[in-house]
């Protein structure tokens, strides 16, 4: 890994349930992330046979929680995320980062 991709940024991104919103929020800040933004959003899938054959559920209440992050500091949330949050469970949340080239703070 070269010093640009440990020093770089990400634009990290959380979708999840709306009432873990003030814990994913204490967790950016815990890990210095930048520029915070919030959006409510709305599930858009309607329940049916194939969803539920496929272990989907129709979720209300998303919150979309943006961000720019240092990498270390992304790869350590995604860490805690799955741990402590079940993410690689269905229907838990999901959290992604991009980098972002050029960018610093």
């Amino acid at each position: 890994m070269s010093d640009a991709q440990i020093k770089g940024v990400q634009y990290f991104v959380i979708i999840a349930e709306q009432k873990k919103k003030s814990k994913f929020l204490s967790l950016l800040s815990e890990h210095g992330a930048r520029g915070i933004e919030t959006v409510y959003g709305h599930g858009s899938m309607s329940p049916s046979a194939i969803a539920a054959a496929f272990g989907f559920e129709a979720e209300q209440g998303k919150v979309i929680i943006s961000c720019l992050l240092k990498n270390e500091k992304a790869k350590e949330l995604i860490d805690i995320l799955y741990r402590e949050y079940e993410f690689d469970k269905p229907n838990t949340g999901i959290a992604f980062g991009i980098s972002v080239e050029g960018l610093a703070f």
